[in-house]
């Protein structure tokens, strides 16, 4: 009996053993070795070895990996809102950073060797060409995404000046800029419309029409580069810049903006920050101001908007915003940051950042409920200057108008 009995243990250890003796495909990238109940995925080594793998197969793959770094740089809860919806549909962990943009860039150049902590971002207009140039950005990534028809046409061409030619970011939400007003101190035929009007308010209502300082927010910069185009010809000429330089031939014609505000600015009233102008306006201190979908629709919702307003885009045009999101070459998780950029494109991304940070879709063919702005309002928004006009005008604004 004993001699049966060694001979079945044998034998059952010789089945576990060719059971587990065929060869196993590695562990994806920076992964966990675990597939996740998809099957195990092909063997790769970097995200660009991934671009040409059907969503299927990306999706085994992330779950391999288990997890993925994403850099924000607000908005912090709300994207780990988003995170969790994210981690429900995959079972990937994604750990949410928040930084100032230039210090996520910097810690992605330091890590350019091996494999890099951050594996998907936000590109800002300030740090685009730092990584473009540091070679730092996997190119490719549009051509990938299963909803790439239907995402906005202006950020997927172009970001602040430079293009989007070999696809190295997706757009994944919107937030256009808008006039907001006091309905009960402006009567809807009465809204400036055009950049003589807008000058007609300030002069006829002194001190109403209110503008946050460039340098402390975006609505500032919106409504700046509004300014500058009526007053110099253009929007157009100043959406690309070669090799990220300004034009000299278009800056001086920038006098004309300076000796505009100095013939206004006594009449204006710079706020110092986004938020700051919604709250002067909602005490009555000013009745006009520039401001993003987004903040309309969180300060009505959080009571801090509380009297009669209206929101549009006037004629002259004004700047909407927009984030778009890169993969870092060298990243640790390439799957799973790939994977979780395609979602955000989807209908339930889309639907979960907008319920989150209250930003607008990024796709042309989704419509939710927190825009607060007419088709006709936002084929008025218009795309930004270069990123080196805006650092121009940011700092001659502190020059000339506030000095």
């Amino acid at each position: 009996m004993k001699k049966i009995g060694s001979l079945l243990l044998a034998f059952t250890i010789l089945l576990a053993l060719t059971a587990c003796g065929g060869e196993k495909t590695p562990p994806a990238a920076g992964g966990n070795g675990g597939d996740g109940g998809t099957g195990a995925a092909p063997a790769y080594s970097s995200g660009a070895d991934l671009l040409s793998w059907s969503w299927e197969d990306i999706e085994a793959a992330a779950k391999q990996e288990g997890e993925l770094t994403f850099a924000v740089w607000n908005d912090e809860a709300e994207w780990n809102q988003v995170a969790d919806t994210f981690k429900a549909r995959y079972g990937v962990k994604v750990n949410v950073l928040a930084g100032e943009k230039t210090t996520v860039m910097d810690k992605v150049l330091t890590e350019l060797d091996g494999k890099a902590s951050i594996d998907v971002m936000f590109l800002s207009g300030e740090t685009v060409n730092g990584l473009l140039g540091a070679d730092a950005l996997l190119p490719g990534i549009l051509d990938v995404m299963e909803y790439k028809d239907s995402l906005v046409p202006g950020l997927s061409v172009r970001k602040e000046g430079v293009s989007n030619d070999q696809g190295w970011w997706v757009p994944v939400s919107t937030s256009p800029a808008g006039f907001l007003y006091n309905a009960d101190q402006i009567s809807g035929d009465a809204l400036p419309q055009t950049f003589q009007e807008l000058e007609a308010f300030i002069n006829e209502n002194p001190g109403r029409f209110a503008m946050c300082i460039p340098e402390n927010g975006g609505t500032g910069q919106g409504v700046m580069e509004s300014i500058i185009a009526n007053l110099t010809g253009g929007l157009d000429q100043y959406l690309l810049a070669e090799d990220g330089v300004c034009d000299p031939a278009l800056l001086e014609k920038w006098s004309a903006v300076w000796d505009w505000f100095n013939l206004y600015k006594d009449k204006i009233t710079f706020t110092t920050s986004n938020g700051d102008g919604i709250s002067r306006l909602n005490s009555g201190e000013v009745w006009l101001v520039t401001a993003w979908n987004s903040g309309v629709y969180n300060a009505a919702s959080q009571g801090n908007l509380s009297i009669n307003h209206g929101f549009y885009v006037p004629e002259m045009g004004l700047c909407y915003s927009g984030e778009v999101m890169s993969l870092v070459k060298n990243a640790s998780h390439p799957a799973a940051a790939l994977l979780f950029t395609n979602w955000l494109t989807s209908e339930e991304g889309q639907t979960a950042q907008a319920d989150y940070t209250k930003n607008m879709t990024g796709r042309t063919d989704l419509e939710q409920g927190i825009c607060l702005l007419t088709p006709e309002d936002r084929a008025r928004n218009t795309d930004w200057m270069a990123a080196c006009y805006k650092t121009q005008y940011i700092k001659d604004f502190t020059t000339n108008v506030l000095q």
